[in-house]
């Protein structure tokens, strides 16, 4: 025997994502957020909380700056100082070229981040989907803040005692 078959295929995103929405199991349970190997029924969801880390390591670069940068001006004092013969010369080339290529180096580093988002269940259960790409991140968000929406509008058409509250925040980075 093969396993059923699925052929309701949710619409591709269009950048590749590590989460989706997808059809429940049966009519009862709805849509299904999956994150990574779990998921979350959409009427569960009640908040999210995103926030981001970003940096710039440059400290490595910065050494091979200095370093490289103080054994090429020593072998150029050495040269045109002390009278060391030309051929140091290219000793002073080549580690003026590395110190060079760390300048440059420098020039070019991007922040690299670390984006979360904790989501919060009607069970008080918080989720964390981590991810290094801020555009995933921020379709994520866009989609918990529509189901988040509905769901919060779900729990206050019921009676007043049933109401949920339903937290929503956004860290700025």
């Amino acid at each position: 025997m093969s396993a059923p078959k699925h052929s309701a295929k949710p619409a591709p995103l269009p950048h590749q994502t590590t989460w989706e929405i997808m059809p429940g199991r049966s009519p009862a349970v709805g849509e299904l957020l999956r994150l990574g190997s779990r998921a979350i029924p959409l009427s569960e969801i009640r908040g999210f909380v995103a926030s981001a880390d970003k940096e710039t390591d440059r400290k490595p670069a910065l050494v091979t700056l200095a370093v490289f940068g103080a054994v090429a001006l020593f072998f150029l004092f050495g040269v045109l100082d002390i009278g060391w013969r030309t051929r140091f010369l290219a000793a002073t080339c080549l580690f003026g070229f590395i110190a060079l290529s760390a300048l440059n180096d420098l020039s070019w580093m991007t922040q690299t981040g670390l984006y979360r988002v904790d989501i919060l269940t009607a069970r008080g259960e918080t989720i964390r989907f981590t991810t290094i790409d801020e555009i995933e991140q921020a379709t994520l968000i866009s989609t918990l803040g529509a189901i988040v929406g509905r769901t919060s509008a779900i729990a206050t058409a019921g009676s007043a005692a049933a109401a949920v509250p339903v937290t929503t925040r956004v860290a700025a980075a």
